[in-house]
C-alpha cells in the first residue's frame, strides 16, 4: 500500500479520535483530560488494527514472491537437470563412438564422417610406431635361437603356443570396466589370446597349462604388456584418460631372467604409471615370496600400482594390501552377496566396531583400495552392487572381452627383441 495512503488513512483515524473526544466532553460529560485519552484510545485501536491489517496484507504477498522463487528455483533445476542429462547422454554416446572405434565395430551410416575423422587421427598416430615395428618383424626368422617348426610334425599344445607366439598370432583382447552408476568405461583389462595356424582361438585354460610347462610365460606376459602400453600411448594421444589392467603371473615377477628386462622397460615408461596397473591373483599375492615382494615393491617404487582379482574370500588383509601398493581388488559380485552381505564376512583392518555391509566399499577406500565388482552379468546384480556403494563394475552385461581393431594389433607387434631376449625360450 502506497505511504501516502497509509498517511491519509491515519489523518483519518486521528479526526475520527477527536470527534469522539469532543463528544465525550460535551454529550458524556467527561472532562477534557477523560476525553482526551479516550480520543487517544481510539486512535491507538485504529493504528493498531490498520497495522495489523498491512502486516497480513505484507506477508502475504512476502509469501506470494516465495511462492514465485520456488517455482522458479524448480524450473531451474529442471532446466539444469534437463540440460546434465543432455551432456550425459552426449558424453555416452562419445564413449560408445570411442570403444567402437577401438574395437573395429561398425558406425551408423548418418556418423560416417566422423568415424574417417577419428580413423585418420588414429592412422596418424600409429605411423611412426608402425614403421618402426615394421623394420622388425623380420628378424625372428633369421634369429639363430629360433628353429622353424616342421609342419608335417605333430604338434602338441606346447608346439602350438610355441608356434602362436613366432608367427605372431596373439590377439589383445579388452573388456571394458565402467564406473558405477554411471556406467561410463574408465578402464579395460587386457587378455591375450593366442591362435592355431587355422585360425581358432586358443583359449587360456588350454595354452597356460602348455605355456608355464615350457616356461613361456614370462614372454607371453611380456607380450601382453608391450601391446597395452602402446594402446595406452594411442590413448593418452588423443587426449583418452582410459587405464588399462595387465594381468602379470607371479612366476614372472620371481623370473630372474624376465623380470630385469621388465623392470627396464617399464622404467622407460614410467610416466605411464597412472594408467597400467598390473594384477595378480588374491591367492598368489597372499603366498608371495620375498622375491615377489621385492619385484613388486620395485615397481610401486616407479609409480605403478597392483590389482588383485580372482578373488574367493572377502576376508582380505586391507593394511597388507595398502603396504604393498594394492589400489584395487576386483571381487566378483557373488562373493560380495554370498560372503559380505548374508555371511557377515569382513576384511582384516584396524577397525575395531561392528561394520555394516553397506560401509565395506568405504573401509576399503579407508586403505586406498577400490572394489571393482566383477562378473556381473544381470541388471539385478548392477542393483545389488549399488547397494553396497561399489564404485566399479565389470562383466558381460557392461561388455566381453573383444579383439582390437586389426590394424591397431599389427601396429603394437611386439619388437622381436622381445622374443630373442627370452633366452631362446620360444625356439
Amino acid at each position: 500500500m502506497p505511504i501516502i495512503t497509509h498517511a491519509l488513512l491515519y489523518a483519518g483515524y486521528a479526526l475520527i479520535s477527536l470527534t469522539v473526544g469532543l463528544a465525550l466532553n460535551q454529550i458524556g460529560g467527561e472532562g477534557v483530560g477523560g476525553a482526551f485519552l479516550g480520543g487517544i484510545a481510539l486512535f491507538s485501536a485504529c493504528a493498531v488494527t490498520h497495522a495489523g491489517i498491512a502486516a497480513s496484507m505484507a506477508a502475504g504477498k512476502i509469501g506470494g514472491a516465495e511462492k514465485r522463487i520456488r517455482n522458479e528455483v524448480e524450473r531451474v533445476r529442471g532446466a539444469n537437470r534437463e540440460l546434465s542429462a543432455d551432456v550425459e547422454a552426449i558424453q555416452t554416446r562419445l564413449d560408445q563412438l570411442e570403444g567402437q572405434l577401438a574395437f573395429g565395430m561398425p558406425q551408423p551410416q548418418q556418423i560416417e564422417a566422423p568415424q574417417n575423422i577419428e580413423m585418420k587421427l588414429i592412422d596418424q598416430i600409429v605411423d611412426k610406431l608402425g614403421a618402426a615395428m615394421d623394420a622388425r618383424l623380420g628378424h625372428i626368422q633369421s634369429a639363430p635361437n629360433v628353429t622353424p617348426i616342421s609342419p608335417l610334425a605333430a604338434r602338441g599344445p606346447i608346439d602350438l603356443v610355441r608356434e602362436a607366439l613366432i608367427e605372431n598370432r596373439v590377439e589383445l583382447h579388452l573388456q571394458p570396466i565402467v564406473q558405477l552408476p554411471q556406467r561410463k568405461t574408465v578402464f579395460y583389462e587386457g587378455f591375450t589370446r593366442l591362435k592355431d595356424e587355422t585360425g581358432r582361438l586358443i583359449m587360456p585354460q588350454e595354452f597356460i597349462p602348455a605355456a608355464e610347462q615350457a616356461g613361456l610365460m614370462s614372454t607371453i606376459d611380456n607380450v601382453l604388456l608391450f601391446r597395452c602400453v602402446q594402446i595406452v600411448r594411442k590413448l593418452m594421444k588423443q587426449d583418452r584418460r582410459v587405464g588399462i589392467f595387465c594381468n602379470l603371473t607371479p612366476t614372472a615377477l620371481g623370473d630372474e631372467t624376465f623380470f630385469p628386462q621388465f623392470l627396464d622397460f617399464m622404467r622407460e615408461n614410467r610416466d605411464l604409471a597412472g594408467s597400467v596397473i598390473f594384477e595378480i591373483p588374491q591367492a598368489s599375492f597372499e603366498a608371495r615370496g620375498a622375491v615377489e615382494a621385492r619385484s613388486m615393491a620395485k615397481l610401486v617404487d616407479l609409480g605403478f600400482r597392483f590389482s588383485i582379482d580372482k578373488v574367493n574370500s572377502a576376508e582380505i588383509d586391507l593394511p597388507d594390501l595398502e603396504r604393498s601398493g594394492v589400489r584395487y581388488a576386483k571381487v566378483p559380485a557373488r562373493i560380495l552377496m554370498e560372503q559380505i552381505v548374508r555371511d557377515g564376512i569382513r576384511p582384516k583392518s584396524a577397525i575395531t566396531r561392528e561394520i555394516a555391509a553397506t560401509d565395506i566399499a568405504a573401509v576399503f577406500q579407508r586403505y586406498g583400495v577400490d572394489i571393482i565388482a566383477e562378473r556381473i552379468e544381470a541388471e539385478d546384480t548392477v542393483l545389488e552392487v549399488l547397494d553396497l556403494d561399489v564404485p566399479f563394475g565389470q562383466g558381460h552385461l557392461f561388455g566381453a572381452p573383444r579383439a582390437i581393431k586389426e590394424s591397431l594389433l599389427e601396429e603394437t607387434i611386439q619388437p622381436r627383441e622381445f622374443l630373442r631376449k627370452q633366452g631362446g625360450r620360444v625356439a
